[in-house]
């Protein structure tokens, strides 16, 4: 037998006995007899390798094989659901799937059958988790998972991937790429913030609700502390770390879209970013404690994904990506610069992305990023703003007084980095 024989089987065997052991751990913890264990799961990852093996002399082996095997798991599911009256078939999927293991392995597919084995060990191991969450889910929750699937994977394919409009400044499919893209950062900050819950403090529950949108926070929270004027430091800190997860999610923005600005957009943005959390721990350590009261109004988002905003967006930053070919056209960086400040007013992602982009295509790295430092900058001090007009003056004090140096860390940074 040679090496590569060995390799097959080996990584097969191995991958199916670690899934074997979580069903045998399972068994014993919960004092029940079960489809399929330690030694069990083994033999059917050995199994499927040698299907395959044996299939490359003849389909017909491996055609007979897996014949053979789906038959004796048919018939044992049938035995066991007759004699325990139960009807699930969690154990039974597993073991198809670790026959596919083996038959990966066999295929010498070792990183998909890695990835498939890590994922049926993480859905067999976190079962209690899961049912837990799936009990917890709204219809609106579904509803929205399934919009966003549908602009991600049915939508965006179909769309033309060229360039329209005076300046090529409209594609339909980047456009509607960078909807994905944004909304698939909010998605994922609402389901951690479903997993995590105010149980995590609320930093990090202000943190991540910041990155799905730090003013809808500091709007709610602004109208919230004039109503709870005893409180002040909790809405401190939740508005503070909020606003500081924008600069991560702009570097996060620009991390994805043009690697080559990160390098110069990391250190200014980082700070300002780094100078709002640090802000937002002076306020934390202070007498008064942030209560889990005040981090369970940070979860403030009802849904994961709405179609509405999305198309907002979409709108948003195609106009945005007009205005700034348009303005660097016509007037060079300082209407690049007139059309950031604009921008920041309503939003930063959409200048984001468009700068990040632009700057792929001939504006120079130096220019974007003080592009992305005005509008991040600008939108800072419209929640400042928002919350001194709508909230406690007493918060809003404090919190503009952070921004101030946020700002003051922002110019230094551009002028001397």
């Amino acid at each position: 037998m040679n090496l590569e024989i060995l390799q097959q089987v080996g990584i097969a065997v191995v991958l199916s006995s670690l899934i074997g052991l979580e069903r045998e751990q399972k068994y014993q913890k919960y004092d029940y007899v079960g489809f399929g264990g330690l030694r069990t799961f083994a033999l059917i990852g050995l199994f499927g390798v040698v299907s395959q093996i044996l299939g490359e002399y003849s389909p017909v082996y491996f055609a007979t094989m897996a014949a053979g095997f789906f038959g004796m798991l048919i018939a044992s599911y049938i035995m066991v659901a007759k004699n325990n009256k139960r009807l699930g078939a969690t154990s039974e999927i597993a073991s198809i799937l670790v026959y596919l293991i083996g038959v990966l392995s066999g295929m010498e597919q070792y990183v998909l059958a890695t990835s498939v084995a890590l994922l049926v060990m993480t859905a067999l191991h976190f079962k209690e988790t899961l049912h837990k969450w799936a009990s917890h889910l709204k219809n609106r929750e579904i509803v929205s998972t399934i919009q966003f699937a549908v602009i991600a994977f049915v939508v965006l394919p179909l769309l033309p991937n060229e360039v329209y409009g005076p300046y090529g400044f409209f594609n339909p499919y980047i456009v509607w790429l960078m909807v994905v893209f944004i909304s698939g950062i909010s998605f994922a900050s609402y389901i951690a913030i479903k997993l995590f819950g105010s149980r995590k403090g609320i930093g990090i529950t202000g943190f991540l609700a910041g990155l799905i949108s730090s003013t809808a926070l500091t709007l709610s929270f602004s109208s919230e502390s004039k109503k709870d004027r005893k409180t002040i430091n909790p809405y401190v800190v939740a508005v503070l770390v909020a606003s500081s997860a924008m600069f991560f999610r702009i570097i996060a923005e620009v991390a994805v879209l043009n690697r080559d600005l990160l390098g110069d957009l990391i250190v200014p943005i980082g700070l300002m970013g780094a100078t709002g959390l640090l802000g937002s721990a002076f306020f934390w350590f202070q007498k008064e404690k942030p209560s889990s009261a005040v981090a369970k109004k940070a979860t403030i988002v009802d849904s994961p994904f709405s179609l509405k905003p999305a198309l907002q967006f979409g709108a948003f930053f195609a106009l945005i990506l007009f205005l700034t070919k348009y303005a660097e056209a016509t007037m060079g960086d300082n209407g690049l610069y007139l059309t950031s400040l604009v921008s920041g007013i309503m939003d930063v992602d959409a200048i984001t992305v468009s700068v990040a982009n632009l700057a792929k295509n001939g504006l120079s790295n130096s220019s974007a990023v003080i592009a992305i430092t005005i509008a991040a900058l600008t939108n800072t001090f419209v929640k400042g703003g928002m919350f001194l007009m709508l909230g406690n003056k007493r918060v809003a004090v404090r919190i503009i007084s952070v921004f101030a140096l946020v700002f003051l860390v922002g110019v230094l940074a551009n002028i001397f980095i």
